[in-house]
Parts: C-alpha cells; structure tokens; sequence
C-alpha cells in the first residue's frame, strides 16, 4: 500500500457462523457465553461492540462443518471467571494460557468450533 492512501477495508462489520443445529448453537453461545443473541430459526444476532455476530443453519448440500473451519476470539473482562462458568455450565476448558499480552482459554462449541475467550492485561 502506498503511503498516504487509504486502507480498502476499515473494520470488522460482522461476522457469520453455520452451525449444524440452531437451538443448541444459540443456546451454547446464548447461555454459556452470555451472548445476548435475538432472532429466529433461520438468523439469530447480537451486537457485540459494534461488531455483529451471527448464527445461521448450515444451507442444504453445505460442506462438513469442521473445527478447521472457524475460529472465534471473543474479549471478557476475567478470564479466570470466564473459565469457572464454563465449567459450571458442563463444558471443558482448553489451553488456559498466561502470557504477558492477556490470559485466554479455548472452549469448543457444539459443532466442534474453537472459542477462545481472551483478557487483555490489567492495567
């Protein structure tokens, strides 16, 4: 890119998962995570800093999904708490992690995506 010209892409708009069954997606990212997710059968959304993120079903005839296929980072304020939610809630903690950029751990969803929820350093 040449100095002075402005970047083609300025942000992350949103972003968009297939997932295998909507009910147990939403309900994983709904209830376990927190994430205030509304919608239907076919769309469910929520606004996460002015990021969107998504659930869709998977479209008939779509490829297998696969854990190689997405991976999602999701920021917390407490990563330790984090963690003890999710194993409250029934699910393994992955890969807990601390490094001098932030703490993180790694949750798989139902459809065998790779979440990683992360905190940044305290200040």
């Amino acid at each position: 890119m040449e100095a002075g010209s402005v970047p083609l892409v300025s942000r992350i708009d949103n972003v968009h998962i297939y997932v295998s069954d909507m009910e147990r997606s939403a309900a994983f990212y709904r209830d376990v995570l927190g994430i205030p997710l509304a919608g239907g059968e076919h769309w469910m959304e929520a606004d996460l800093g002015g990021v969107r993120f998504a659930l869709h079903p998977a479209p008939p005839g779509a490829r297998e999904l696969s854990s190689g296929t997405v991976s999602v980072n999701f920021r917390v304020a407490d990563a330790d708490a984090a963690a003890e939610q999710v194993r409250a809630a029934g699910h393994d903690v992955r890969e807990q992690m601390r490094e001098e950029y932030g703490t993180s751990f790694e949750v798989v969803d139902p459809d065998g995506y790779r979440v990683t929820l992360f905190q940044r350093p305290r200040s």
